[in-house]
């Protein structure tokens, strides 16, 4: 069963450098590396500028570069609503079950659950509760800083 690993932001693929007295950026090729070698899919979605996805493509090596597929902000600004009674919410969300649809993850659009007085309530999808709503228990939510990954098994719970 092939394992997918999904990143909600580029921070764990990036690591700070200083050089010369200038502070920049660089991606963390080893943290791309261990992802490469621990999954078979690299989910990488955010709303970093393109070019960012761009560099992060032409720097991967090529024989890992098939196993990550990225998901830059021009790919979430195709969610943008026209409506304006919409603006408050967040195209991530309806970006983030497009990913997942596409990629074959099983997860639930919409969560119900039995609260302490009894009552059942609902929640509408949220990228940032994946580990709510996504039930594929071949995804693994990868989150983290610089030089470290840390790694969230994304299964059902009860509840």
């Amino acid at each position: 069963m092939e394992q997918i690993a999904i990143l909600t932001s580029t921070a764990p693929l990036r690591k700070t450098t200083t050089r010369h007295g200038a502070t920049k950026q660089r991606l963390n090729l080893e943290a791309c590396l261990e992802l490469a070698d621990r999954f078979g899919v690299i989910l990488v979605g955010s709303l970093a500028a393109d070019e960012v996805y761009q560099y992060v493509e032409n720097h991967l090596p090529r024989e890992v570069r098939s196993k990550f597929r990225l998901y830059p902000r021009s790919f979430f600004h195709q969610f943008r609503s026209e409506d304006p009674l919409a603006a408050a919410d967040d195209l991530r969300d309806p970006a983030w079950q497009q990913i997942l649809s596409e990629n074959g993850i099983r997860f639930d659009p919409l969560r119900t659950r039995v609260g302490k007085d009894g009552r059942r309530r609902q929640k509408k999808f949220n990228w940032q509760e994946l580990h709510i709503f996504v039930r594929d228990d071949r995804a693994t939510l990868v989150t983290g800083g610089e030089g470290t990954l840390l790694y969230e098994k994304l299964t059902r719970g009860s509840g």
